[in-house]
């Protein structure tokens, strides 16, 4: 009987403390200073909220405010750090940030402006002290960013620097809490934040397809990019810009390893650097960040297929299940999707119609200007192949059918010899092949099976020559 009491009064003791863990966490918001028109209000943009997870800012979606401005979002949280951004808001960078325990329920306002692009300010009601810290440290590094914009670059940058080294030592000194896990956490972001900002500010804080901080003036100040440790340290975790560090850390590698700027580009998405990470935690949060870039079923085979015994919570196995999963349709020499589409004179073709011929089909629209930049490649190619009889050159606009009339005069005024149809955004190859960002470039071979749903541009060489390989020409 004794056994049984202590049983159920362990059991009761486990239901309590697994309700504990899972208390909700509710953030009320409200957005003031909307327009009035007509008496009502114009609802705003969507608030977003992002979460501090395994090394960046993971986007929790957005919501959209009621016409009175309230919204609230909802979280099952032991501990962790968030980021509001404004739908629509000017930059990649937060402004405001707020630190969560279980069970809180917070409120927070937000003010905009007539002309603002974003909120012009962010009061939270009874912050707690590790809101307070985290909220003056992403103001001086906001602050440190936009100063270090506005300076040349060379010995300035690395004075600059300097004071800012000094200022994290102080505010560190005196940001210490009751919180014992928030004061390593902190430690351990400032130190990143550091590091990220001398990464960053190689490439001014922009791609790696900007221009270079390549005066010899300054090298050793970059030269501590060229420790291993940086990639390995797991400390990177608990930054919003620990995997843009590593982003950056690699292209600098890649720059100084004498490749060209496209290389560094294609570097720079790529997922290939892991092999370079032997920390097996950063090493997996590094290809987590990486897998929603990988288009090709191929990629994700020889740079995350491999690593696949790292991947151990039951949220990590389920993210590289969902990539795998959704990667397998495009695999090389699967059948490609037979699409329906019709060109400028209504006429309609579809992928199997092509059987016999290379089909190489650009997706692109009037608005984008990369796509415009390769048409005159592509059509100069196509033309390459003019005396054959066994290839297509197949041109799909997602400008959506409500444009179908625009789209034609466009077409018929740039005087296109390619096959052209006109295809929704969100359907058909689009999506069928989750095609977020154009131009891009798709070839199958004669039996209307995929040799690629990613290849290179045509100004790239490489293009041309897979769709030689294609033909069986050497």
């Amino acid at each position: 009987m004794k056994k049984l009491l202590a049983f159920l009064l362990l059991f009761k003791l486990s239901i309590a403390g697994a309700s504990a863990d899972s208390i909700k966490t509710t953030i009320n918001c409200t957005i003031h200073g909307l327009k009035k028109e007509g008496g009502l209000n114009e609802l705003p943009s969507g608030l977003f909220l992002y979460e501090l997870k395994n090394g960046e800012a993971v986007s929790l979606g957005f919501q959209r405010p009621d016409a009175q401005g309230n919204c609230s979002f909802d979280l099952d949280v032991k501990e962790g750090v968030y980021f509001f951004k404004k739908a629509g808001g000017h930059g990649l960078d937060f402004k405001y940030t707020i630190y969560i325990k279980a069970g809180e329920q917070k409120k927070v306002d937000f003010y905009l402006g007539n002309l603002s692009i974003d909120y012009d300010s962010c009061v939270i009601t009874k912050p707690n002290v590790e809101t307070k810290c985290l909220q003056a440290w992403l103001e001086a590094m906001n602050k440190y960013k936009k100063e270090t914009m506005q300076i040349p670059l060379g010995n300035s940058l690395v004075k600059k620097y300097g004071q800012f080294q000094k200022i994290t030592a102080s505010f560190l000194a005196s940001n210490k809490t009751a919180n014992t896990f928030f004061n390593a956490w902190l430690a351990d972001k400032v130190y990143t934040d550091l590091q990220y900002v001398r990464a960053a500010s190689y490439f001014r804080f922009g791609r790696v397809n900007t221009r270079y901080d390549s005066s010899a003036a300054v090298q050793s100040f970059y030269k501590p990019l060229y420790n291993q440790k940086i990639i390995n340290d797991a400390r990177s975790l608990r930054s919003e810009h620990g995997m843009e560090l590593l982003d950056y850390t690699f292209g600098y590698w890649k720059v100084n390893e004498g490749s060209s700027q496209e290389k560094v580009v294609a570097n720079y998405f790529s997922p290939e650097n892991a092999s370079k990470i032997s920390n097996s935690t950063v090493k997996v949060a590094f290809l987590l960040h990486k897998m929603p870039g990988i288009k090709k079923y191929e990629d994700f085979v020889k740079y995350v297929q491999p690593n696949k015994n790292l991947f151990v919570t039951e949220k990590q196995k389920a993210a590289y299940s969902k990539a795998y999963n959704d990667l397998g349709p495009f695999a090389k020499g699967n059948l490609g999707y037979n699409f329906e589409l019709k060109d400028i004179n209504d006429k309609t073709y579809t992928l199997a119609g092509f059987k016999g011929k290379v089909v190489v089909i650009d997706m692109w629209a009037m608005w984008c200007a990369p796509c415009l930049a390769e048409k005159p490649v592509m059509e100069k190619i196509a033309e390459s192949y003019h005396d054959r009889n066994d290839i297509v050159f197949v041109g799909v606009s997602t400008d959506g059918l409500s444009k179908k009339e625009v789209w034609k005069a466009f077409v018929k005024k740039r005087g296109f010899t390619s096959i052209e149809l006109l295809s929704n955004h969100t359907e058909s190859i689009q999506k069928y092949y989750m095609i977020e960002g154009i131009p891009r470039f798709l070839i199958f071979d004669k039996e209307g099976k995929i040799v690629t749903v990613d290849a290179p541009r045509p100004s790239d060489p490489a293009f041309k020559k897979l769709i030689d390989q294609t033909l069986g020409l050497k």
